[in-house]
């Protein structure tokens, strides 16, 4: 291998190293805590977490479709913003005696969800660290996640559940017709990476045990961008790091074997078709006739044809039906429509044999042709 081509691999495997470190860089972060992420601020061990407690999991996605049945569902900082029909449909979902925890971060407020359920947030932040307000959730004490927050004005509906060393409210819970919803200032504080933090896991495992009736929990993707249309799960190995090493490979080497490509050899013109006589095609017909042990259908084909030739030679158009073609052969030719009426009589006995078969078709071809077997006796005499 040349030097030259040495420098080439080097600056591939370069380009691929360089794209795994900035796409490995960026999947180690999901800023708006998916469910489906395993980086740090991600939420799959919430998941895992449920599903360890003997719930069953799944995501909405494709469609903002709720489910009939009693569910918990969690949403964490939409990317896409909720619609305010579709802030109603959550509305009425969370009445109807479901459970809603939705935590976002002052950067990915849902302004409809905070007008649906009259939340009042400050403009600027406050120390997060978070203390129970009251004893409503057991065994939980403190949580820890970021460092700032954005604080709660709760209206009298409105339940402060946390509250930092200066008593602003970190989190709120209120009863929506028969539903329970929980809102947190700080989504960190059940993340991947939180979890292990102060009283973070028992806080995650008190919302869990919340599923009425010990329903599914759920995880909203959907504002999430998991949208209908979105990118199928077949192809979301691309978006990877080694995803986009190895499309970015397979360019490289195309592009280089486009460029550099050579023919195995000369160029061989292809040859031009002949043409085919009728003879090959008849010959063709008789062979798989014959292989096929087709006698009647042999019969049958050499019969239609004379019938046609006859027709022909006695001046018939092509467009007599095939029902009265005997009639009118008879019509102009008695004699040959009497020797194509035995004909068709004797074809029973004619197909019990190759023998019989081969003397009923030069019958046949005699009736057709006339004057080509006179010319032939005349021949061999």
């Amino acid at each position: 291998m040349t030097r030259r081509r040495w420098v080439l691999l080097g600056v591939v495997a370069a380009l691929i190293a360089v794209v795994v470190l900035l796409r490995g860089t960026a999947g180690n972060d999901s800023p708006e805590h998916s469910s489906a992420s395993d980086a740090g601020n991600g939420t799959s061990a919430l998941r895992y977490y449920a599903q360890a407690l003997g719930h069953n999991t799944g995501t909405v996605e494709g469609e903002f479709d709720l489910p009939s049945s009693p569910a918990l569902l969690f949403i964490f900082s939409p990317t896409t913003g909720f619609s305010s029909a579709e802030a109603q449909r959550l509305n009425g979902w969370l009445s109807s005696g479901n459970v809603v925890v939705y935590a976002a971060e002052a950067n990915r407020v849902d302004p409809q969800l905070d007008q649906q359920f009259g939340l009042h947030r400050s403009r600027g932040n406050v120390e997060a660290s978070a203390r129970a307000a009251a004893p409503l959730f057991g065994g939980v004490g403190s949580l820890s996640g970021a460092s700032q927050a954005p604080s709660f004005n709760p209206s009298a509906s409105q339940v402060p559940l946390f509250r930092n060393q200066k008593a602003d409210v970190l989190a709120v819970g209120s009863t929506v017709g028969a539903g329970q919803l929980i809102v947190l200032s700080d989504p960190l504080v059940l993340c991947n990476s939180y979890l292990k933090l102060a009283d973070n896991g028992r806080f995650a495992a008190d919302l869990i045990a919340m599923a009425p009736n010990g329903g599914p929990v759920l995880f909203d993707e959907f504002h999430h961008g998991q949208m209908a249309g979105a990118a199928p799960p077949e192809t979301a190995w691309i978006g990877t790091a080694w995803g986009a090493a190895l499309v970015l490979t397979v360019v490289i080497l195309f592009v280089g074997l486009a460029m550099r490509g050579r023919a195995f050899g000369p160029p061989i013109a292809l040859r031009q078709r002949a043409d085919r006589s009728t003879a090959e095609y008849a010959a063709a017909v008789g062979s798989l006739l014959h292989r096929t042990g087709a006698r009647r259908v042999t019969l049958d084909t050499l019969l239609s044809a004379t019938r046609r030739a006859v027709a022909e030679r006695v001046g018939l158009g092509g467009g007599t039906p095939r029902g009265q073609l005997l009639e009118a052969i008879a019509q102009r030719s008695p004699a040959d429509a009497a020797e194509l009426s035995r004909a068709e009589a004797g074809l029973p006995a004619a197909a019990t044999s190759e023998a019989t078969v081969l003397e009923m078709a030069r019958r046949l071809h005699d009736l057709a042709y006339p004057m080509s077997s006179a010319n032939n006796q005349k021949e061999s005499a």
